[in-house]
Parts: C-alpha cells; sequence; structure tokens
C-alpha cells in the first residue's frame, strides 16, 4: 500500500512538473510573439488624438497576449486584424457599433503620425494625430 501511496504522490509531483513547464513554455511564446509584434508594429504604437464635435479622444495602440489592440479607454478594447496585403491597415470590431477601418499614415515627414478611423455605419471619418 505505501508502493502504491509513493507512486501517486511521484505521478502528482511529475504532473504538477509538467504543468509548470508547459505553463512557462506558453507564456514565453506569448512572450517573445508580443515583442515580435511590437517591432512589425514600432511604427504605430501609442496614442493618438483626435478632435471631434468639439470634444477631445485618445486611442491607445498597443500589443498585448500576441494581438495587437485599439483601446478608448472605455474599458473594452478591441483587437485589429490586419487587412492583407496592406501595411499597416486594419479592422477591429465592436459589438455595438460594428466594423472600423483604421489606417495609419505618413506625415510630411516620412513618419507614421496619422490615424484614420472610418465606420461606415455610425458616419464616422475622422483622423487622429500621434500624442509624441
Amino acid at each position: 500500500m505505501r508502493k502504491l501511496f509513493k507512486c501517486r504522490n511521484l505521478l502528482v509531483f511529475t504532473c504538477l512538473v509538467l504543468g509548470l513547464f508547459i505553463a512557462k513554455s506558453v507564456y514565453s511564446a506569448q512572450e517573445e510573439s508580443d515583442e515580435n509584434l511590437k517591432k512589425k508594429y514600432v511604427a504605430i504604437l501609442g496614442e493618438y488624438e483626435f478632435y471631434m464635435e468639439g470634444a477631445t479622444f485618445v486611442l491607445n495602440f498597443y500589443v498585448k497576449d500576441g494581438a495587437l489592440w485599439a483601446d478608448s479607454g472605455d474599458g473594452e478594447p478591441a483587437t485589429m486584424e490586419p487587412v492583407e496585403d496592406k501595411q499597416f491597415e486594419f479592422t477591429a470590431e465592436d459589438p455595438e457599433a460594428g466594423i472600423f477601418e483604421i489606417k495609419f499614415l505618413k506625415d510630411d515627414e516620412g513618419e507614421y503620425t496619422i490615424c484614420h478611423v472610418v465606420n461606415a455605419g455610425m458616419g464616422l471619418d475622422i483622423k487622429g494625430n500621434k500624442i509624441k
């Protein structure tokens, strides 16, 4: 009976160690993926300020959990999906507002400092500037 108990403990211990190893591997892969995405999108990441109807709002673009995100500060960031064969063009879906088309544009100095956001269903067509 003791031998069975020891084998069971060894099995549990082995499973725990393997579980930790797998979790660490997944976390490391995620971290690596985030770093690769940050390098890929470094030119467009950051905050952009928009003016609309006398008000100002900020969109923050960042990488987290292996994805590119757009966050307006409302607590519900949206995942951005790249548009095929288009550099720095994305779509983001909001369950209530619909599909947003997001394009990053170069300024006169050749830097990506302009963000163009369109949501046809809302009649939204607005450009914002990167906050430096």
